[in-house]
């Protein structure tokens, strides 16, 4: 989730190229492989597909990834969207995992294009990753104490993948159970980042604010930790512990009069 990460996925991605690939022969087979993944070059890979050199459920090994990385996850994470039609098209896993069991849809939830940061536009072609994942039949969740697609945009900000990802049904308390949690909720990694329009959406649509971390912290605390001061006391109010009765009309002000724990009451 740091960019630490995100250069490690970079740099085994480039590693990719050089170790080899199953069914292929060779490191220049390989190289041209990621090359189409990466250029959105899917005659290449379909025309791969059709000679047999490749599967559409193809991993290649990479340092880091020693059981191998699957084609789509690559094009998830470059929303390379070509590769990732024909990819699908030819009967690839849309859950296909990498190691660390991220999913495609957690990678194109994740990560932007760095290169249209300055025109806005950054987070659109993996909006685009995201939706046709989705539409594929890509599952929203992840397993049992793992990170979740809508958690992994939360802690990005990407707000319009987060109003998706809702109204397809993600969970917005992940599989928090009675007020605790083993892994960051998407309100927790939203508010480690400072995120308050995410925060606010999470809210709306449910998000509790109460979960804390088995040993650790609300998202609350999280955001405090993170001298995220403002939005610390938003989901402080936002917490049926202290709610709009603990701080009175500062709450109500900062809630924007949202019905938060009504919500909460329902759920």
């Amino acid at each position: 989730m740091s960019r630490f990460v995100a250069r490690f996925f970079i740099c085994a991605l480039i590693l990719i190229g050089v170790t080899g690939c199953a069914g292929m022969g060779g490191a220049g087979d390989t190289d041209r492989l990621l090359n189409a993944v990466v250029m959105d070059d899917s005659g290449y890979v379909q025309s791969a597909f059709q000679t047999g050199g490749v599967s559409p459920n193809q991993r290649i090994a990479a340092e880091g990834y020693p059981d191998g990385a699957p084609l789509i996850a690559i094009a998830a994470r470059v929303a390379s969207l070509n590769v990732l039609r024909a990819l699908i098209s030819a009967g690839a896993d849309v859950n296909a995992r990498t190691p660390v069991n991220e999913t495609p849809l957690m990678l194109a939830s994740f990560f932007f294009d760095e290169s249209q940061q300055s025109t806005g536009r950054a987070y659109e072609r993996h909006e685009r990753a995201v939706r046709l994942l989705a539409e594929a039949g890509a599952d929203l969740e992840n397993y049992p104490y793992h990170y979740t697609p809508l958690a992994y945009a939360a802690y990005q900000g990407n707000d319009r993948v987060v109003r998706f990802l809702i109204e397809r049904g993600a969970r917005v308390n992940a599989d928090a159970d009675r007020g605790g949690t083993y892994i960051n909720t998407p309100l927790m990694m939203a508010a480690i980042q400072g995120h308050e329009p995410i925060v606010r959406t999470l809210l709306r649509a449910g998000a509790d604010a109460d979960v804390r971390v088995y040993g650790g912290h609300t998202a609350a605390e999280f955001a405090a930790k993170y001298n995220h001061k403002a939005l610390a006391q938003l989901l402080q109010c936002a917490q049926r512990q202290y709610g709009t009765g603990g701080f009175g009309p500062q709450c109500r002000q900062l809630l924007g009069g949202e019905p938060f724990q009504e919500r909460y009451s329902s759920r």
